[in-house]
């Protein structure tokens, strides 16, 4: 294996601009810089998305209010911090590691950001955001969240209309948090390659497994499933360590192939006592040994260890994500 130094690490789901928000909010400013960089240096992170997700107090009638005001306070915080790039295109993207600064990209997680207006998501796009998961957990106008897997009434009209300007505006759809139906309605669907950015498999009962099925949809699909590093085991009594984290990596690669495998922690280590607060009925357990991105090497570690190849974890760790982001958004 070479050198762990070698392996560049994209992270699809790190919720930063809550913790910023936040924490400027309460006066800090450089928040990237002194809060975040040295792990992320740590980690080998050269990218990561990074997704305004509002809380649910403001859904739904301030949730485009709550969600500009996160954005707007995380690209002043990226203004003011030189390690970190914002990356519309995949010209920004190689530009941010070969500057070697962490590039990131403009997210959504919850399309009530947008309300019923798609103007208001070719507004979003203008802002910079390059990706766009519809859902969290909830019920919204365009699809139904992971709550809802018991009544899921799938993709709503206005949701499909959502997919195909995500596709011409040349945005990566992500379907993470979505529930069955829904996902499976925009599958139908979809035109272009679709990321599913932190979700567990069916190796170990955790939070939102994804089906052997699905799995295979997104690869067939060209896309891209990130393994979640949040509660990768159900059971309250169990505690998660690397090596269940990795058994979900190996069987994803196992039934999808290493071209359709990422990287999605979902690392909370810095606002973990908020999420309690705001998601009461989940039990939130890190992994042992994978608690933030200064972990995300042993991964690497680990996987060699049980065999992949470099080519395979390079494909996992980086060149996945960005042979979709070129694919999807090029020069745009």
């Amino acid at each position: 294996m070479r050198g762990q130094s070698s392996f560049r690490m994209v992270d699809l789901h790190a919720d930063l601009p809550l913790d910023v928000v936040r924490r400027r909010r309460n006066g800090e400013r450089q928040v990237l810089e002194t809060r975040h960089l040295q792990k992320l240096k740590k980690g080998s992170v050269s990218t990561l998305i990074a997704p305004i997700w509002v809380e649910s107090n403001y859904k739904p009638a301030k949730a485009l209010k709550r969600g500009l005001q996160i954005a707007n306070a995380f690209l002043e915080d990226l203004d003011e911090s030189p390690h970190f790039q914002l990356i519309r295109n995949h010209e920004g993207f190689v530009r941010a590691e070969r500057e070697d600064k962490i590039g990131i990209v403009l997210g959504v997680e919850g399309g009530e950001i947008v309300e019923d207006d798609l103007d208001l998501l070719r507004f979003f796009h203008r802002f910079g955001v390059r990706c766009f998961g519809l859902m969290w957990n909830q019920r919204n106008l365009m699809a139904d969240g992971y709550d809802h897997v018991q009544d899921d009434q799938g993709l709503t009209e206005f949701g499909r209309q959502v997919i195909e300007e995500l596709e011409r505006l040349h945005v990566i759809v992500d379907l993470a948090h979505m529930a069955p139906k829904s996902f499976w309605d925009v599958m139908k669907v979809a035109q272009c390659p679709l990321i599913v950015s932190h979700v567990t498999t069916t190796r170990h009962v955790g939070l939102r497994n994804m089906t052997d099925e699905q799995l295979r949809a997104v690869a067939d699909n060209g896309g891209i499933v990130g393994i979640l590093a949040v509660n990768v085991v159900k059971e309250v009594e169990t505690m998660p360590d690397l090596q269940i984290y990795c058994d979900h990596i190996e069987y994803a690669v196992k039934i999808a192939g290493p071209e359709h495998v990422g990287l999605g922690p979902d690392f909370y280590d810095y606002y973990i006592d908020d999420l309690r607060s705001l998601t009461p009925s989940e039990h939130h357990k890190f992994v042992r040994g994978l608690e933030d991105h200064s972990k995300l090497p042993d991964v690497i570690t680990e996987l060699s260890r049980r065999g992949l190849s470099d080519d395979a974890i390079h494909l996992i760790c980086h060149d996945n994500f960005e042979r979709i982001f070129k694919q999807i958004i090029g020069g745009r």
